[in-house]
């Protein structure tokens, strides 16, 4: 892989997850001008409304369509942005044949991914 085509890769990850999170926010937003942040389009307001800060349930919530759930889909593709860049680059040096930058680029990989998963 040449230095430009792995710059080109790193940029269009960055590119795709910035736009996806921005549409998917966006999209969240005008549902909620639409019908209110705690409505769904498919059905009645659910009785227990979730707080913003509540990820629980979230495929659930967005089978039904909730403005509010669409918008923390998009924060969590901003949130997986920086991670899905850092495996295109683990992947990218390890196609260069870079053993160091790849080992080094995995390390920070499992770093950010162990930062992700382990909860206290």
């Amino acid at each position: 892989m040449t230095p430009e085509r792995f710059r080109t890769v790193i940029s269009t990850v960055l590119i795709v997850g910035v736009a996806a999170s921005a549409t998917l926010i966006g999209a969240g937003f005008l549902l909620a001008l639409a019908i209110g942040w705690q409505g769904t389009i498919l059905g009645p307001a659910p009785a227990n409304a979730a707080a913003t800060t509540d990820f629980s349930n979230l495929p659930d919530r967005l089978v039904s369509l909730e403005p509010l759930a669409v918008a923390q889909l998009g924060l969590l593709v901003l949130l997986a942005t920086p991670v899905a860049r850092v495996a295109a680059s683990v992947v990218g040096f390890a196609l260069e044949g870079d053993r160091l930058y790849a080992a080094i680029t995995l390390a920070v990989l499992l770093i950010l991914l162990t930062s992700i998963f382990v909860v206290r």
